[in-house]
């Protein structure tokens, strides 16, 4: 199908959106004042699609190819899309060239391995890493690394990848069982079974390998750039650290934590948090310490809120942006250097960093930006979606006609239009010039925006 683009402009064509406005409070069941919801969509579609038709938009936005994608998973990978059918074991996984579209290799591995990750190894630009669900899979799983240039495998291990910091040299795999990796890790609870981290060189040569017994309780740094490092709570209580970089293990001083408190790593923050040191005002306990500075704590304080029933993640304590989030039954918003609430929802809100040093809700579709500090939206984008980001640039998607997409790139306040493509998209990839996105009818579609010469 070919490209749908639009004419070119002298510039970019910017809709401002308003002021910003107050502090976000989350609340399920009201909604805005004024004109009944449907209204006030069918309006803001309108402004959109009238500005669409008075500023002519640059021709950002062309289509590369299009190829099936049903329930598998797709991924941009510096020169290569690759698609995993995902739905089949063992599960095929397709490579493109994103510069032409046409096919570069299928790589299947033997036996009955399911598929549903990939990602370019760390250090190794040659290599791309392949690994299971393993919530999906209910099996320990196993890592396959293929080169890119061809497709014919480098090396396997039994486990699934840590997406580690890019101080961290190698790939980090975890073994596990599925039951471990899929749910004791994310509880902060004791794993069933005895746990392994090995980390992999460009050609699988072993750099480092690490045991950890089972009945440990084991917190991955929640860092939002990935882990370097776990904090780990053995059967007495006793707190260790296990660092990435190094493959060491080493005790946290002569810290502890008792059997109902929950211990997380974040970022540099080791965080105990006891759920029974204040009865009387219901809250949790948060005990912060530095990174290799166990004799004293950093801070302690109080947070009024306990952990959410019916989550794994009952309780999460994790950097988002510039700030710390406290996610239980409620949010709350932390000072990282201090423990001082800076502000909150309201309600359990899984907070995480935007680009443009905003933060938004993880996972929403609709787009709402927080400013860190003080929880103040920024100006509201009625009828824009967010369909993907990446580290400097947030995509949007509004509806254009019966079955196309408008798409645009956050500016400040604003959207900076980039074109239309001839399909609903749902999801998407960005990576340098590159975009793939997952449309509403199984298909992904790779597309290129123009670069200014």
């Amino acid at each position: 199908m070919p490209p749908s683009t639009l004419p070119i402009a002298d510039g970019p064509a910017v809709i401002d959106l308003g002021d910003a406005g107050t502090v976000w409070d989350a609340d399920a069941d009201g909604g805005p004042v004024g004109l009944p919801r449907g209204w006030g969509l069918a309006l803001a579609l309108g402004l959109v699609l009238s500005l669409v038709s008075a500023v002519p938009l640059p021709e950002g936005v062309a289509e590369v190819t299009r190829r099936p994608l049903g329930n598998g998973a797709f991924q941009l990978a510096g020169n290569l899309l690759l698609v995993l059918d995902s739905d089949r074991a063992p599960t095929p996984v397709a490579a493109f060239d994103t510069g032409d579209g046409q096919d570069r290799w299928t790589y299947t591995p033997d036996g009955v391995a399911t598929l549903s990750y990939a990602a370019s190894a760390p250090g190794a630009g040659d290599v791309l890493v392949l690994w299971p669900d393993l919530c999906r899979s209910g099996t320990t799983g196993t890592t396959f690394a293929v080169d890119r240039r061809t497709g014919q495998e480098v090396w396997r291990a039994s486990g699934v990848p840590v997406r580690t910091a890019a101080a961290v040299p190698g790939t980090v795999v975890m073994r596990s069982l599925w039951s471990d990796g899929c749910g004791a890790l994310a509880a902060g609870a004791p794993t069933g079974g005895g746990l392994r981290w090995q980390a992999l060189g460009a050609g699988g040569a072993p750099r480092w390998e690490l045991p950890v017994e089972a009945g440990t309780r084991v917190a991955l740094d929640a860092a939002e750039g990935g882990a370097a490092w776990a904090a780990l709570a053995d059967k007495q209580g006793a707190i260790s650290v296990a660092d990435f970089v190094t493959g060491r293990r080493s005790a946290a001083g002569a810290l502890t934590a008792a059997p109902g408190d929950l211990v997380a790593a974040a970022g540099d923050l080791l965080v105990i948090a006891d759920f029974d040191a204040d009865p009387a005002r219901g809250g949790t306990v948060l005990t912060a310490y530095r990174r290799d500075a166990w004799s004293a704590p950093a801070w302690r304080v109080t947070v009024p809120t306990g952990p959410a029933s019916g989550r794994t993640d009952r309780f999460a304590v994790r950097p988002c942006g510039p700030v710390l989030c406290v996610a239980g039954q409620r949010t709350f918003v932390l000072d990282p250097a201090s423990g001082a609430t800076r502000w909150t929802p309201n309600v359990r809100a899984d907070l995480a960093a935007a680009p443009g040093g905003g933060l938004a809700v993880a996972g929403a579709r609709t787009l709402t930006l927080l400013d860190p500090e003080t929880g103040v939206a920024a100006p509201a984008r009625p009828g824009w979606e967010r369909l993907g980001a990446d580290a400097d640039r947030l995509l949007l998607g509004t509806a254009a006609g019966e079955e196309g997409t408008l798409l645009g790139l956050r500016a400040g306040d604003g959207v900076t239009l980039l074109g239309t493509v001839d399909a609903r998209l749902t999801a998407c990839e960005l990576e340098g010039p590159r975009l793939a996105c997952a449309t509403d009818t199984g298909e992904v579609v790779l597309l290129r925006l123009a670069t200014k010469e």
